[in-house]
């Protein structure tokens, strides 16, 4: 659980801190539940708004030899958000005994499904507490183990990090294919979220 105060110097009870003058106005209490839903939800929103720009007529499409085509890299960030309930239902995760879903062969398939396992993933995270995101997490292949730690830094780890990545990657495949690469954060060459001037454009 994360401790915010909020200080706010006034004529009231004073604390000296590093030779300032505080005021503790309000201290709540945010829930690693709550902060995970809403990187979730932020990053998922994005990722879908990168996903809208792709095109059924360059799913084939691959940087390099070793690289995913476009359709196989869409296919994989369409799974990302059902990490989710299955890190915060489970123990562990055994990959001896998954077997991945057929891809979409388009991008309104692809899109419709995108959309159908992130609110299944937000509903999945508004169920549970901080507890619960604090149990360990194994990912195993039969005997094999890969790694044991908490669940919420499975999310961290095979959730958002996961699709910060891939996201940037299908970035670069946009921009190689002459698409819109919409701004992420803030702007992109195509596009600027906050209608500010940068360098003189917008």
């Amino acid at each position: 659980m994360l401790l915010v105060i909020e200080n706010v110097l006034s004529e009231g009870n004073i604390n000296v801190i590093l030779g300032k003058r505080y005021s503790i106005k309000k201290v709540f209490i945010m829930e690693l539940t709550t902060l995970i839903l809403q990187e979730f939800e932020e990053e998922s929103a994005i990722t879908l708004r990168v996903l809208k720009e792709i095109e059924n007529d360059v799913f084939e499409f691959s940087a390099h030899k070793k690289s995913m085509k476009i359709k196989e890299l869409a296919n994989h960030m369409l799974l990302i958000p059902n990490w989710v309930p299955t890190i915060l239902s489970e123990a562990e995760f055994d990959w001896a005994h998954y077997a991945p879903p057929g891809p979409f062969d388009t991008i309104e398939e692809l899109l419709a499904q995108f959309s159908r396992y992130t609110a299944i993933a937000i509903r999945a995270l508004e169920e549970v507490n901080d507890f619960i995101l604090k149990q360990p997490w194994t990912m195993r292949k039969e005997f094999f183990m890969f790694f044991t730690i908490q669940k919420h830094e499975a999310l961290r780890k095979l959730v958002l990090n996961h699709m910060i990545h891939h996201r940037a990657q299908m970035g670069v495949y946009l921009r190689l294919n002459n698409l819109k690469v919409p701004a992420n954060y803030i702007v992109s060459a195509d596009e600027n979220l906050y209608a500010y001037p940068v360098d003189g454009k917008f």
